[in-house]
């Protein structure tokens, strides 16, 4: 092994310490362009200083590895950057890819008596331990970190949010630098998305993003409250909502409540407290689908507030047609309260002959003691609750 320490004595020589820095920075900066070119010194001296702590070891038996101070400070700036993990990786990657081709290179020089297979072997053993453990620690350091700072990132955010719907003054550019720069000027579309399952909060942002594709022409910021909500709006394009309506989404999992539009920073908080109010009824057990727009159902969302005068109102005002048994009576009067078409039609969507329509509504009109159309509207509001929320 004369020769292999005659190697390892060449390359901690400046001159050569240089070489290798270059050539394996070289191929990093290529293979990774997504590194800022601030970033590309740290990066350089985390090459310089593996290399050097590598050739400490190379005659040590199996030690405790510690990553070197560069390189872990180079993994939480990249996390710091928003840089994904990928790229972390890939730097590893090139870096392990130039040792390699260096040890054959140079392997290849030594005599024959000196094995130059079983150097190769050695060598890589020691390489690929050494960037193992490496990867491994930068891999925590930089979740670590990214962690740290989209905690930090959202308790600011949601913060500053909650002044506002709470009847904080907040600011055009105040609430913007919150939200990462987010427009706060325009028209905004409040959601609120909620898991009906504790294991269905993983759901919630990929459903939030759903919504937005099905709205073109808007953006959107998430705002992460915890449990099993999380808020979002979209700001721009907020007029056509027929995408949003048709969004793919398991209402047994996630269910979306919509409120606004409203302009800037005053309409960015009345659209949230409309969706919080619609929210009410987007997570009623009669409530089958998966969006629920504020504007559609205000009347039940604003009852939902004063939850006992709800009760008390809908029991008063159906009576004895709130009886579980009279479902299919409340089925045909709400029909008929609601229809735009003749008789003939409210029994064809009903699936039974307009004769038993007929009867339904005379059975109905008994229990209620008066005729459907006296306080119709109450009524249809009383029947819309009962349906939603239960007797």
């Amino acid at each position: 092994m004369a020769w292999l320490a005659d190697f390892e004595a060449r390359q901690r020589e400046p001159e050569e310490i240089a070489r290798w820095t270059a050539r394996t920075l070289s191929a990093i900066v290529e293979a990774a362009p997504e590194l800022p070119g601030d970033l590309i010194p740290l990066i350089e001296r985390a090459v310089t200083e593996h290399w050097l702590a590598f050739l400490d070891q190379l005659w040590q038996p199996e030690v405790e590895f510690v990553l070197v101070e560069p390189a872990a400070r180079a993994a939480a700036e990249v996390a710091r950057r928003h840089i994904g993990l990928p790229v972390l990786l890939k730097v590893y990657q090139v870096g392990q890819e130039a040792t390699w081709a260096f040890a054959i290179d140079v392997i290849e020089q030594a005599p024959v008596d000196e094995g130059r297979e079983e150097l190769l072997v050695w060598f890589w053993t020691k390489a690929t331990r050494w960037f193992g453990l490496a990867v491994e620690q930068s891999v925590v350091i930089h979740q670590a970190e990214s962690e740290r700072v989209r905690r930090r990132g959202d308790r600011r955010r949601y913060e500053t949010v909650a002044q506002l719907l709470g009847g904080t003054a907040v600011g055009h550019g105040e609430l913007s630098s919150a939200l990462g720069g987010h427009p706060v000027g325009g028209d905004h579309l409040a959601l609120i998305a909620h898991a009906m399952t504790t294991e269905a909060v993983d759901d919630l942002e990929s459903a939030l993003t759903e919504a937005a594709r099905a709205a073109p022409g808007t953006r959107l910021v998430v705002v992460r409250p915890g449990g099993r909500q999380m808020w979002g709006w979209l700001t721009g394009a907020v007029g056509d909502r027929d995408g949003l309506a048709d969004v793919e989404l398991d209402p047994a999992r996630v269910r979306i409540a919509v409120g606004g539009p409203g302009t800037s920073v005053t309409g960015f908080a009345a659209a949230h407290h409309d969706a919080a109010a619609a929210e009410a009824v987007a997570r009623a057990p009669g409530q089958t689908r998966a969006v629920t727009f504020f504007d559609q159902v205000m009347a039940p969302a604003i009852l939902a507030t004063r939850p006992e005068a709800a009760r008390r109102f809908t029991a008063a005002t159906l009576g004895a047609l709130a009886d579980p048994a009279q479902a299919h009576l409340r089925e045909t009067v709400t029909a008929a309260l609601t229809a735009d078409g003749t008789a003939d039609q409210v029994a064809a969507g009903l699936g039974v002959h307009k004769n038993t329509v007929r009867y339904r509504l005379d059975q109905a009109e008994r229990l209620l003691g008066r005729s459907l159309r006296a306080r119709a509207g109450e009524l249809l509001l009383a029947l819309e609750y009962h349906r939603l929320f239960g007797p």
